[in-house]
């Protein structure tokens, strides 16, 4: 037996070497497929698992509240918070609840080691521990009292805070006025936690203020009936109150959230990375299919070519079961070397897989970042090659039984069915490429209706703006040969945002009619400079800028004119609760980008950063310089220079200086990633489809040669026999697109539906693919057709 393997491997080795071209595409393809499809197929699985490590977790669930928050596209998101009233009137409609948990997050600036730190964690009571994991390494939350003086600490922050672990009974100090005692230290928590937190503090739970909502998780007594709880909810109407009038209290809704739909439901700034995901998980497993296609292919083409020395090896006794061990080792031998290199691809572009799948958060908790732990990473990479070693086996096992033991078996349906799929893979990856180059060309060339060249933006930093009134600094910075022109703008107003559904310093409401009609509307006010319009070049559509004889006037985008649908908006006096003011809208500019495509541009009015915005806590904080090209560090150095009195809290070169164009491009970072990788994986899939197309065209070919013969000898010229060939691949190729086109469609539209700003698909590009496969195929049977026809007919029919 083992002798016999051992030949087994020589041979398939062999034949490895004889159709080197083929077995090192089929290889390449095989490898770089797997990658594509572990990689991918990972970060889905990461990321639709979030918080599924606690116990009990199948019972925990959140209560949280759509109609708060929006996503990019203008649709509801939940948000993981309920109102107080709420919870007390869902605990009576509920009694399936077993118990519940609140908590609110908090965070501080505290002073370690000379430099600021800022910590984040979250208020809670002893019930946090009852529902949520808590390793404790040192220490404990028994015998606490929630009522601050105590807290628990994650194990990074005890080493970053206090150099150890051994930290109990020692005083955290977060502010003068809150100093708990540390009561235990903690494991951190995986990084795949909604759950974010450097500390505990154990303190009675209040609603956040104004608002009076919290985060809130109940645990479902065992066996509850969860569909007829969401039945329930889903009728439930909110009690909540609403002081200002403002809110559309009778349009929430109340959902119950798995721990891991909290991740994918309650962040809508993480709907365009699930939806990268989703497309590198699909191309990933369509390139892996492909790829083991096109290895079957050329085992099936070798094997058919040897025919006679598989009937040999019947005739002098082998058993099939001899058979099938020599063929699957021929098959499976390219599969170890593949997944082998993959292991490889894996290891070397792990730390650019592990930088674009990180989870950089915003707000309070800025500079928090999540990332894919490389050893789970390793071990999901092995289940899948077991997994999908054995469900190709299974698959394939009939028909390379028949084709291995039983030579009168022509498996012409499994040959044609292989082509289809392939052909079906390329086409798809063909129209998808192309609609994915478009929309990358053109979020990269659409204006943005502002000029952000040449220009650096300086974020001094909340902590710095609220302490001093920072605007001292513009003779300052204005005061450099190459420095051409100085803007400034509020707290929350900088010119770019990444997060697109919010823009602007504060949220207010303008009345435009003593009978307002829509007293719940949201108007996001930019406060800037006088110098702000003319620094970015924006274009006045209407009326006149704002000067010194109307600092108190605001300007209004398109957009938000086009909403208010007032024809004679720059007429009309705005309104307060005493009546008609001496405030209105002077003037109406162009709509500019300032977000991602993904994002619409909203409604925004702009007006006159003022001294009374200083003292109203509205303080600058974003400076825009321009400057002469070729001079960038001069002018770094002299803002560094400039800046550093003012720079009280340590805020970093690398945080405060950023190019304009660098942000965008920081922007446009994902649909540049997503478009190069998928390019990649559609090249090796389209090239590892034409091999096989290749191969299988040649089989055909080869073992048509007598029918080619008889044909020449009875008057077909080459035209003819490659019309007849082409004819019948034509059928494949017309079924293949006819699925993958209009698969194509769908999801390429669900896809552009998911930019706010994004091309119109037209028909030309599904034809292009449509006549780029029939070359491909066309192509492929020519050489192989040619070859057979200027053979001599009287050798093929003799070798026949």
């Amino acid at each position: 037996m083992q002798n016999k393997t051992r030949h087994y491997f020589k041979v398939t080795f062999r034949e490895l070497v004889k159709y080197k071209t083929q077995s090192i595409v089929s290889i390449i393809g095989l490898a770089i497929g797997f990658t594509a499809f572990v990689l991918g197929g990972y970060w889905l699985w990461w990321e639709t698992h979030f918080d599924n490590f606690h116990p009990d977790g199948d019972r925990i669930y959140c209560l949280t509240t759509t109609g708060l928050v929006k996503k990019a596209t203008g649709a509801d998101a939940d948000l993981d918070q309920l109102h107080v009233n709420d919870l007390a009137e869902i605990k009576k409609l509920v009694p399936e609840i077993e118990k519940v948990c609140t908590f609110s997050n908090l965070h501080y600036s505290i002073k370690n080691n000379n430099s600021t730190l800022r910590v984040y964690g979250l208020v809670c009571d002893h019930s946090f521990f009852d529902f949520f994991r808590a390793d404790f390494i040192a220490g404990t939350y028994k015998g606490t009292y929630p009522d601050g003086t105590a807290v628990i600490l994650t194990e990074s922050m005890a080493q970053k805070f206090f150099g150890t672990t051994d930290c109990v009974g020692k005083v955290f100090e977060l502010s003068e006025q809150t100093r708990p005692v540390v009561a235990g230290v903690i494991k951190n928590y995986p990084d795949n936690s909604d759950l974010l937190f450097q500390f505990l503090l154990i303190d009675e739970v209040q609603p956040l203020r104004h608002v009076k909502r919290n985060t809130t998780y109940v645990r479902l007594l065992k066996g509850a009936n969860v569909s007829k709880i969401k039945e329930k909810l889903a009728t439930y109407k909110s009690h909540a109150e609403d002081p200002w009038g403002t809110e559309n209290i009778d349009q929430w809704k109340i959902n119950l959230r798995t721990l891991p739909e909290v991740h994918l439901y309650c962040h809508p700034e993480l709907e365009n990375r699930i939806r990268n995901i989703h497309i590198l998980a699909l191309a990933g497993f369509m390139a892996f299919l492909s790829a083991l296609m096109n290895l079957l292919v050329l085992f099936i083409g070798q094997q058919q070519r040897k025919q006679t020395k598989n009937k040999t090896y019947l005739c002098i006794g082998a058993s099939p079961k001899d058979m099938l061990l020599k063929g699957w080792t021929e098959l499976f031998l390219p599969m170890a070397i593949a997944y082998l290199l993959a292991f490889c691809l894996i290891e070397v572009i792990f730390p650019y897989y592990e930088s674009y799948t990180a989870w950089n958060h915003y707000g309070i908790y800025e500079g928090v970042s999540r990332h894919i732990d490389k050893s789970a990473l390793f071990f999901n990479a092995i289940i899948s090659l077991i997994a999908s070693m054995f469900v190709f086996w299974l698959l394939t096992l009939l028909p390379i039984r028949n084709i291995l033991c039983n030579m009168k078996t022509n498996p012409i349906f499994f040959k044609r069915g292989l082509i289809v799929g392939q052909i079906f893979i390329g086409s798809l990856f063909f129209i998808t490429s192309l609609i994915l180059f478009q929309q990358l060309n053109f979020i990269l060339t659409k204006s943005k209706g502002l000029n952000y060249e040449n220009v650096i933006q300086v974020d001094m930093g909340g902590e710095n703006a609220y302490e001093q009134d920072i605007r001292v600094l513009m003779p300052e910075l204005q005061n450099h040969p190459y420095i051409t022109d100085v803007c400034y703008t509020a707290t929350n107003a900088n010119i770019f945002t990444e997060q697109g559904d919010w823009y602007g310093a504060y949220v207010t409401h303008f009345a435009f009619d003593p009978a307002d009609p829509d007293p719940k509307r949201e108007d996001r006010v930019m406060l800037v400079s006088k110098e702000f319009f003319s620094f970015f070049e924006l274009t006045l559509k209407q009326g006149s800028w704002i000067d010194d004889s109307n600092p108190n006037d605001y300007i209004v985008n398109e957009t938000g004119f086009k909403d208010l649908g007032y024809n004679d908006l720059l007429q009309r006096s705005m309104y307060n609760r005493e009546g008609v003011t001496n405030r209105k809208v002077c003037g109406i500019i162009e709509d500019y980008i300032y977000s991602p495509m993904q994002y619409p541009v909203g409604r925004t009015f702009f007006r006159l950063h003022t001294d009374k915005d200083v003292t109203d806590y509205i303080p600058a904080q974003y400076f825009y310089i321009r400057y002469i090209p070729e001079h960038k560090k001069e002018v770094l150095e002299h803002i560094s220079k400039v800046t550093q009195k003012l720079n009280t809290h340590g805020v970093t070169s690398q945080n405060m200086c950023i190019k304009l164009s660098d942000l965008v491009d920081k922007f446009n970072r994902p649909e540049k990633v997503i478009f190069s990788v998928f390019s990649i994986i559609a090249v090796v899939c389209i090239l590892i489809s034409t091999f096989g197309i290749y191969s299988l065209v040649s089989l055909s070919a080869q073992q048509r040669k007598k029918e080619i013969a008889i044909r020449k000898v009875n008057g077909a010229t080459f035209s003819h026999i490659l019309q007849l060939f082409f004819k019948g691949y034509l059928i494949l190729v017309i079924i293949s697109n006819f699925f993958a086109l209009p698969l194509g469609y769908i999801l390429m539209k669900r896809w552009l539906e998911t930019y706010a700003n994004h091309i119109t698909l037209t028909i030309w590009p599904f034809i292009a693919v449509f006549f780029i496969t029939c070359m491909i195929v066309l192509l492929s049977i020519f050489r192989q057709v040619k070859e057979a026809a200027q053979a001599n007919p009287a050798e093929s029919v003799k070798a026949e």
